[in-house]
């Protein structure tokens, strides 16, 4: 065989075993994803947050091939949860579920000091319910309409006590805004989760509370919800007006209950991602298993979520930018 020829052999040989390298890691790589994913929750388990991602987990793992865990972390209105989703590599297998707008309520109070802004560092991935706020008295209060709440609290200026899980969270923006609305001031006792705010008007240790309407579950008997904070009607709850509809102040606060992800999450992750919250949010074995938990599940778009977090960021400016004003003064 001539040197011409095997020169030209060698040529197509090696061209060959490069094209094959170069093809082995497109051809080993599995589709995404290749292992369970974790769902990070910024509360303890059985909570109103826990409760959804727990559904959509339990669900989700037909559409995705991989199962979804869920993982506590609690703390800080979520954003200790937050910043280890943030800390993780962007990949698509540490997400979070959170109430949209806690999650943006704690990062506007935090200021310049948030870990974690949802705005600009992560990305919605489907609503999956609508964290409603209530307004909600002892069974036997005084007060059977929130009318005659504020009539007291105009009487007694700063002596009525209500309760609300956390400063930060949604449920405190409702409430403040529900006073600022109507004139009336009233102090506030925070407490660690939306239980602990009912529990609060169960045992008559304040007068009334702002917490999930979803808290109500079970508890028909010892509190009763006067209205909710959003334009709506609770789905579970539908014999609670809101505000608006009783001729007072529409708060319009609700908090979209989104899973999110990092915002540098490769696209066709995120479109995998989309496509399936919105088919288990859609579901009627989702529907059914957060109603039984006291929760209203259904899907929400990301546009829908995005333009529903910029309005309440709107509302929630002036409030934040007065509690600040109040913290410097203590």
């Amino acid at each position: 065989m001539s040197l011409k020829r095997k020169i030209g052999q060698m040529i197509v040989v090696t061209a060959c075993i490069v094209g094959f390298i170069a093809a082995a890691p497109q051809q080993a790589r599995a589709e995404w994803p290749e292992k369970p994913i974790t769902i990070m929750v910024g509360y303890s388990a059985g909570g109103g947050t826990d409760i959804y991602a727990r559904a959509l987990a339990s669900f989700i793992h037909e559409h995705m091939g991989q199962p979804m865990i869920v993982v506590n972390k609690p703390g800080a209105a979520s954003m200790i949860a937050a910043k280890a989703v943030m800390d993780s590599r962007p990949d698509g297998y540490t997400l979070l579920m959170v109430n949209g707008g806690t999650f943006l309520a704690k990062a506007m109070m935090l200021g310049d000091k948030t870990p974690v802004d949802p705005l600009q560092d992560m990305q919605p991935l489907g609503g999956v319910g609508q964290f409603i706020t209530a307004l909600m008295v002892p069974i036997d209060s005084p007060f059977k309409k929130p009318q005659d709440l504020v009539a007291a609290a105009k009487a007694n200026p700063g002596k009525l006590r209500w309760a609300h899980p956390g400063r930060g969270t949604i449920n405190m923006m409702a409430g403040v805004l529900f006073l600022q609305e109507n004139g009336i001031t009233a102090q506030d006792v925070p407490f660690k989760s939306g239980p602990g705010a009912r529990n609060a008007s169960v045992t008559k240790q304040v007068d009334f509370s702002f917490t999930g309407i979803h808290n109500m579950t079970g508890f028909e008997s010892k509190v009763i919800a006067l209205a909710v904070s959003h334009t709506e009607r609770d789905k579970n709850f539908k014999d609670v007006p809101a505000f608006g509809e009783l001729g007072m102040p529409a708060l319009g606060v609700a908090g979209p209950m989104v899973l999110w992800g990092h915002k540098d999450l490769p696209a066709e992750v995120v479109t995998k991602l989309n496509s399936a919250v919105e088919k288990v949010a859609k579901s009627k074995g989702y529907a059914t298993i957060t109603k039984k938990a006291g929760a209203s599940g259904f899907y929400l778009p990301n546009d829908k979520v995005l333009s529903q977090l910029n309005t309440m960021k709107t509302k929630f400016t002036p409030i934040v930018a007065e509690l600040r004003k109040s913290q410097k003064k203590k």
